[in-house]
């Protein structure tokens, strides 16, 4: 296994089981992340759309999309946990989209009560890269494709545009963010086990923020370019892929639990 300490690819949170008190993120410990595999889009085609993970947590499921036309096509992928073997599939599994069902559902699972916000404005974009993200970052993929480093991006990055944005709040924190486009929700957050009231998600920055119901947050260090957050529906392990280089991403979990 690669060690990425440096990216910090991943975090593991360990939180109580269902019907258990709510979780306090700011009082987990996070251990060092281990890698599973890489994910070279130039070789998986497309864009980075869904990670899930397998109930028993050793097998994971990734979905990359190629635009055809206004059509999109997808591609599936499972990924053996325990040595990172890639091998394509003909459909989504049944466990993929169950699991891709529960962690991004509006509502907390177990919490009915906790519930995601969604909110439309019109804002001034800026072009290009940045730290604001631009038009680049808003909708949480941040171009796989490096489109933000075209010579049409780099002439208009001192230009700005109004659009339409649809944000999803979630206790005051934005953990989603889409310009002019339909919100794809999971991409950029996952719920944590039933009755946890906890969330992972990925800020406009790429870094990845744990929350609870109480609204403690808790930023994993050294985390960037991060999208996909998975939390695996035990509670015992959270994944997520990180940018290393062009098309090219490293799929990770890491274990957290109190000291």
């Amino acid at each position: 296994m690669l060690c990425l300490l440096s990216l910090g690819v991943a975090v593991l949170v360990q939180v109580h089981q269902p019907g258990s008190t709510s979780v306090d993120v700011t009082k987990l410990k996070v251990g060092a992340p281990t890698a599973v595999t890489e994910l070279d889009l130039g070789k998986l085609k497309g864009d980075l759309r869904q990670l899930a993970w397998s109930a028993d947590g050793t097998q994971f499921y990734v979905q990359t999309v190629e635009r055809d036309g206004k059509k999109d096509v997808p591609h599936h992928y499972v990924i053996v946990a325990a040595d990172g073997a890639v091998t394509p599939a003909d459909a989504e599994p049944a466990w993929a989209s169950e699991y891709w069902s529960f962690k991004s559902d509006r509502y907390a699972p177990g919490l009915p009560d906790l519930v995601i916000d969604v909110k439309q404005n019109v804002e001034n974009v800026k072009y290009g890269t940045g730290s604001a993200g631009g038009l680049d970052r808003v909708n949480g993929t941040s171009g796989e494709n490096d489109k933000g480093g075209s010579a049409d991006n780099v002439a208009k990055a001192s230009q700005s545009q109004h659009v339409r944005v649809t944000s999803l709040v979630l206790l005051d924190q934005t953990i989603g963010k889409w310009a002019d486009e339909k919100p794809t929700p999971g991409t950029t957050f996952s719920w944590g086990p039933a009755g946890s009231g906890a969330m992972a998600f990925v800020d406009e920055e790429g870094r990845l923020i744990l929350l609870d119901k109480q609204k403690h947050t808790l930023r994993v260090a050294n985390t960037k370019d991060a999208r996909l957050p998975a939390w695996s529906t035990d509670g015992s392990r959270l994944a997520y892929v990180s940018k290393t280089g062009r098309n090219k991403y490293t799929l990770a979990w890491s274990t957290v639990g109190l000291p």
